[in-house]
């Protein structure tokens, strides 16, 4: 566990962890822009004698998928710098379970405020969003590099290693040639 926690800090990682945060950023405007427009549409502000905040609810449901879309393909392009297609199935799947339990999180903390506390105003409603989007950021980032394009990632290092062989055996056999001719 300890040398995991560890593998979360290297170069490479923290320079990953950059990145996804930099796309956390990025979908962060566009979930909170479409958030805020769905709740606009829906109504999202409610009493609590008005019963469950169903409009809340969809609105961060939608928000949430389709900024796991621009999450997706920003991450395995730019953070992960993915190009080749890969197993894409795969990836999405997991890649989208992932976001599955972040998006679960964040409605159990804006819905747990505004159980709590009462109908949030949407001041607080954007808090409580982005507290959430805080929370999640680590473990989401563990998620992709470990189970979403693990093999992926696995692969182009593997590929970079063979290259870096080729390279060095392209060197000795120019080497070679040249001290027998």
């Amino acid at each position: 566990m300890k040398d995991y926690v560890k593998s979360l800090f290297t170069p490479t990682a923290i320079r990953q962890l950059v990145k996804v945060g930099l796309v956390g950023v990025v979908n962060t405007v566009v979930s909170f822009t479409l958030f805020n427009i769905f709740l606009s549409l829906l109504g999202g502000t409610k009493t609590t004698d008005e019963g469950f905040n169903w409009e809340q609810f969809w609105s961060i449901a939608l928000s949430f998928l389709i900024a796991t879309f621009v999450s997706y393909m920003l991450n395995r392009r730019w953070t992960f710098e993915l190009s080749e297609p890969g197993e894409i199935r795969r990836e999405t799947t997991r890649f989208v379970g992932i976001n599955i339990v972040a998006w679960a999180m964040t409605q159990m903390i804006v819905g747990g405020a505004d159980w709590v506390w009462g109908p949030l105003t949407r001041t607080e409603q954007n808090f409580f969003y982005l507290l959430a989007s805080g929370l999640i950021i680590l473990p989401k980032f563990a998620g992709y590099r470990d189970i979403v394009f693990r093999r992926a990632i696995d692969a182009q290092a593997m590929a970079a290693i063979e290259e870096k062989e080729m390279v060095a055996a392209d060197a000795r056999f120019a080497g070679e040639r040249a001290t027998t001719s």
